[in-house]
């Protein structure tokens, strides 16, 4: 009697834990997405997400609304989440697909420091001129979003500090925007 008590708590406190975690994600998509075409309301701020034109020259910002969601490292993070969905328009991503923020902070002096998963190597294309493009979405998207708060962003990978993404270009120290 006992082992089918027991049993049967522990399957009540598993579904009840799937039910809880389905119930997070509805709620963190909800809070994260909201279509560029919608109006924003007090609940929502502006980001400008960085993309590559499509004919793969220069950095264009493309508006979205995100959830005012918590503190300022909340709402970092859901526009990084955001920027690494990619665009909605006819821009190209510039993260690759699989990454995922893993913290984001701020000092007194403005800097974010923003720690990616691995993933930003592993499925990284390489070549200097795709490092830089990562590179300088990550740091315009947050510079120009949050002016007063970021001048500048410091790129942590799986919470150490990295010397590069794909070999090219220095992320040892925090990166201004890039003009």
């Amino acid at each position: 009697m006992k082992l089918k008590k027991r049993h049967l708590w522990k399957s009540s406190l598993l579904l009840l834990s799937i039910c809880m975690l389905i119930a997070m994600c509805f709620a963190i998509d909800n809070m994260v997405a909201q279509d560029t075409e919608e109006t924003p309301d007090e609940n929502s701020i502006e980001v400008k997400l960085y993309f590559l034109d499509q004919e793969g020259n220069i950095l264009v910002p493309e508006k979205r609304f995100i959830s005012k969601y918590g503190d300022i490292t909340d709402q970092m993070k859901l526009t990084l989440i955001e920027l690494i969905r990619g665009p909605q328009t006819g821009l190209v991503p510039t993260i690759p697909q699989g990454v995922d923020v893993r913290e984001v902070f701020l000092d007194e002096k403005q800097s974010a420091y923003v720690d990616f998963s691995r993933a930003i190597l592993q499925n990284h294309s390489g070549g200097t001129t795709g490092e830089l493009v990562t590179i300088s979405s990550i740091v315009n998207t947050l510079t120009q979003t949050f002016p007063k708060q970021i001048r500048k962003v410091r790129i942590l990978i799986d919470g150490r500090e990295a010397k590069t993404i794909a070999g090219h270009i220095d992320i040892s120290k925090p990166i201004f925007p890039f003009q």
